[in-house]
């Protein structure tokens, strides 16, 4: 399956339409909805690689990797959360996608309260597989073209990326976490 998808519709800074819709808004709705299908569908790898052309060279809105994996047909559940995440992180166990090779996604999400208006940013994003996966080479490969350092131990590979909205990708054969460079965030509204 062809990767290739514009993503300029995760940058977009909605425009306010006094009774009407923002018209740029209206052309990316078909693009949104071929890139859900595509996460939805595509190979695991393909959908990683995805996630961090999203971040590598701008800071996306989180907001379309939190509902990219969602099962339409799902039954309304009361989604219970582990007792770890915060009150404005996100969460999605696999019962609620239409994957079935995630065993969950989160969103951890940092709100600023005070200094920014009151604006949530994404800080990590966290996928847990429910098999192992090799991903290194597909990190490697997205990465591409920037400069990027990794850390191998017994328990993970960490690849530090500079001048990028990612500041750290953390991976191991279950877990792939993509880390977000504060001095990246941008606020959407």
């Amino acid at each position: 399956m062809n990767t290739y998808i514009n993503l300029d519709f995760l940058y977009y800074q909605r425009k306010l339409v006094l009774d009407g819709v923002d018209p740029k808004e209206e052309q990316y709705k078909q693009i949104v909805s071929s890139f859900n299908k595509k996460m939805k569908e595509c190979e695991l790898n393909k959908a990683v690689q995805l996630i961090i052309l999203g971040y590598k060279e701008k800071y996306a809105q989180y907001k379309f990797y939190g509902g990219c994996f969602y099962e339409i047909k799902t039954p309304i559940i009361d989604t219970e959360y582990p007792d770890y995440l915060g009150m404005n992180d996100f969460y999605m166990p696999k019962e609620e996608m239409k994957r079935k090779d995630i065993e969950h996604l989160i969103l951890r999400i940092f709100k600023d309260d005070y200094e920014k208006t009151n604006t949530r940013y994404l800080q990590e994003l966290e996928l847990v597989f429910t098999e192992s996966q090799d991903l290194n080479d597909t990190i490697e490969k997205t990465l591409k073209g920037k400069v990027f350092s990794k850390k191998e131990s017994s328990e993970s590979i960490i690849f530090t990326v500079e001048d990028s909205p990612i500041s750290e990708i953390e991976i191991t054969s279950k877990k792939f976490i993509l880390r977000t460079n504060p001095d990246k965030w941008k606020a959407y509204y």
